[in-house]
C-alpha cells in the first residue's frame, strides 16, 4: 500500500511536469511567444494566451484527474468536498493570516531598509481583485499539490521529507515562467535560487497546516489565496533591485525553518507521524 502510494505520488510530479514543460509553458518559453505581458498589460497571440491560461491549471487537473483514477467517485467526493471544509477554526485562520502578514512585513522591511517607500493604501486599494486570485494559484493547483501528492506522501514519509520533495515539485513547474517573455520573474529578472528556495520552503508551512486541520485541503487552499493576494500587492509596488531580488527568499527561508521544527516536534509526539486527522 505504501508503495502504491509513492508510486502515485511521483507520477503526479512526472505527468505535472510533462504538461508544463512540453505540452503548455515550455514550447511558449522555448520559441519565445508572448502570451501575456503582465508587466505592460498586453496580450499575445490568442492561442499562446489559451495555453498559458491552461498551463496554471494543469496541476489541480492532473490532481483531479488521477484521484479519478485511482480513487474513483468516492475519491472525488472526499476531494471536493475537503476542498470546502471552511470550519478550520478560529486559531487557524489566525495562524495563516499571521504567518502571511510577518512574511509580508519582513518583505517591506527590507524594501524600506534599502530606501525604498511602500504605500500600503494599495491593501485596500487592490482588494477588489483577491476575488479572482482563489482561482489563479488556489484552486488550479492545490487540488494536486496537496490534495492529491501530499496525501500520498504522508503514507510513506515523514511530514517533513513529504513538506521537501512536494516544494522542490512545485518550485521546478515554475521553471518555465523565468523564460517566457511578459511573466513578472522574466520581465523583472527574478533570480531563479532565491524563488527555488522561497516555494520550497513554504512548502513547509502549507504541510503542517494542512495536518494540523484534520487533512483540510481548503486550509491550503486558503493559505495559497491569501499569500498569493499578499504577494501581488508587495510585487506591483516594489521597485526590483538585485539587492532586493537577493533578499526576497530570506523571509519564507526562516518561517520554513520553524515550521520544519514545528514538524519535528509533531513527529515526536506520534508513534506514526503521517497518521493525522
Amino acid at each position: 500500500m505504501k508503495n502504491k502510494a509513492l508510486k502515485e505520488a511521483f507520477l503526479y510530479l512526472g505527468v505535472t511536469l510533462f504538461f508544463s514543460y512540453f505540452i503548455f509553458w515550455g514550447p511558449i518559453a522555448f520559441f519565445k511567444i508572448e502570451t501575456a505581458n503582465l508587466v505592460a498589460g498586453k496580450i499575445g497571440p490568442l492561442w499562446a494566451f489559451i495555453l498559458f491560461i491552461l498551463g496554471g491549471f494543469v496541476p489541480s487537473g492532473v490532481g483531479i484527474a488521477l484521484t479519478a483514477i485511482f480513487e474513483g467517485k468516492p475519491g472525488l467526493r472526499d476531494l471536493f468536498h475537503s476542498s470546502i471544509q471552511i470550519k478550520l477554526g478560529l486559531k487557524w485562520y489566525l495562524l495563516i493570516l499571521s504567518v502571511v502578514l510577518f512574511y509580508g512585513s519582513l518583505l517591506i522591511l527590507f524594501y524600506t531598509m534599502l530606501g525604498g517607500k511602500f504605500y500600503f493604501a494599495q491593501f485596500w486599494i487592490q482588494l477588489p481583485t483577491i476575488i479572482p486570485l482563489i482561482i489563479l494559484g488556489p484552486l488550479s493547483e492545490e487540488f494536486g499539490w496537496r490534495g492529491f501528492a501530499l496525501k500520498r506522501l504522508l503514507k510513506t514519509q515523514n511530514a517533513n521529507l513529504a513538506s521537501l520533495i512536494i516544494g522542490l515539485g512545485w518550485a521546478f513547474w515554475h521553471l518555465p515562467l523565468f523564460f517566457m517573455l511578459g511573466t513578472s520573474q522574466h520581465d523583472f529578472n527574478v533570480p531563479i535560487i532565491p524563488f527555488l528556495i522561497s516555494v520550497t520552503s513554504s512548502s513547509f508551512i502549507y504541510t503542517y497546516i494542512y495536518l494540523r486541520t484534520k487533512k483540510s485541503l481548503y486550509s491550503a487552499i486558503f493559505l495559497h489565496w491569501v499569500w498569493t493576494y499578499v504577494m501581488q500587492v508587495i510585487s506591483s509596488n516594489v521597485t526590483r533591485t538585485y539587492l532586493y531580488n537577493w533578499l526576497e527568499w530570506i523571509p519564507p527561508f526562516l518561517i520554513g525553518l520553524l515550521f520544519i521544527l514545528l514538524l519535528r516536534v509533531d513527529k515526536d509526539r506520534r508513534e506514526k507521524p503521517y497518521e493525522y486527522g
